[in-house]
């Protein structure tokens, strides 16, 4: 409770001074899986040089970024990820890691502990072999899986599970977080899949049908909703101490807001973060410019998100359908 109430506050006070303090950067689009669901269109870019990225990590720490969060693609597919994690951790930054956990082995994550790491994000979509495989796209990924879950236990690796919830696996949550509670892992589920970045939406056809849907968003809602999400009078307060940098160096407000405020090979982060224009206009939007939004009765339970606004619907200020749909749905016991 207490550590919770000081990261609380931590974040309030980045918010309130709107300081950057954490940030995550794609490494690659390169994966060993093709998940039916990700978002990204095409697996082929390499990211970044490890010397560019070296350079950045100098230049985030300065800008006063303490948390940095390695995506992908599959960031184990770079020969370089230990050096550059050695490098943010000699920069005294807490370094969260993003993988489907497939590439692990015992001395790697000996490694990972030895250098202290403060999470080790991954997904589990199903414990039925049959259902997790045929969404990875890899025949004993849930094995794998599973048995590395277990190498990161053994190291004293916070671990935390991710399930997104298609109309393929919505039932079988209630097993992982069994998993999860046994083993003491942190885990999060959410019903949320959305097109990919080209403007491909054929994820969206995995959603959960709405009259589905009905009966596991309490039961989920009471493990993962966001509390705090209407404390502040703005769309997302997490934009004012947070980023995304994408592999070719685009920066984002966040990972999955794809409004591109400016290129790191093009400005340095201070400017981009200060004085970006396109980041301003952004940030100054406050709720009551949501004229989509104003008058909707189910706003109190709407956990809108900005970019899911804009992915979906083109535009920044547009109501997002699918976080409305839910809030729809809580209406009828909140």
């Amino acid at each position: 409770m207490r550590q919770a109430l000081i990261k609380d506050y931590f974040y309030h006070q980045a918010y309130m001074k709107n300081v950057p303090v954490s940030v995550m950067i794609e490494l690659l689009t390169k994966c060993n899986l093709r998940c039916k669901h990700c978002y990204l269109p095409a697996h082929s870019n390499s990211g970044l040089g490890f010397d560019k990225l070296k350079s950045l990590l100098y230049e985030l720490r300065e800008a006063g970024v303490v948390n940095v969060s390695f995506t992908g693609g599959e960031i184990f597919l770079r020969q370089d990820l230990f050096e550059l994690i050695e490098i943010a951790r000699k920069l005294h930054m807490r370094v969260f890691l993003l993988s489907n956990g497939t590439l692990l082995n015992d001395k790697m994550a000996e490694r990972l502990s030895n250098l202290h790491i403060a999470e080790f994000s991954t997904t589990v979509f199903s414990l039925r072999e049959g259902i997790h495989d045929s969404i990875t796209g890899l025949k004993g990924s849930l094995e794998i899986l599973l048995n590395n879950l277990q190498l990161l236990k053994k190291h004293n690796i916070r671990v935390r599970v991710k399930t997104p919830l298609m109309n393929v696996n919505m039932h079988d949550y209630k097993e992982i977080k069994e998993l999860c509670d046994h083993n003491k892992f942190d885990f999060h589920v959410s019903p949320l899949i959305f097109s990919k970045t080209d403007g491909n939406e054929a994820p969206k056809q995995l959603r959960i049908a709405k009259e589905d849907l009905a009966p596991i968003l309490k039961e989920i809602d009471e493990q993962t909703r966001n509390k705090h999400l209407h404390e502040y009078d703005v769309p997302c307060a997490a934009l004012f101490y947070s980023f995304a940098i994408d592999c070719n160096g685009d920066v984002f407000p966040c990972n999955s807001f794809f409004y591109k405020v400016g290129n790191i090979f093009n400005d340095t982060i201070k400017n981009i973060w200060y004085e970006s224009e396109s980041l301003k206009f952004i940030k100054n939007i406050k709720n009551s410019d949501l004229k989509a939004c104003v008058n909707c009765e189910y706003k109190v339970q709407c956990d809108r998100c900005p970019g899911m606004a804009l992915l979906d619907n083109k535009s920044v200020f547009a109501c997002d359908t699918f976080a409305r749909s839910c809030a729809e749905i809580r209406s009828n016991y909140c």
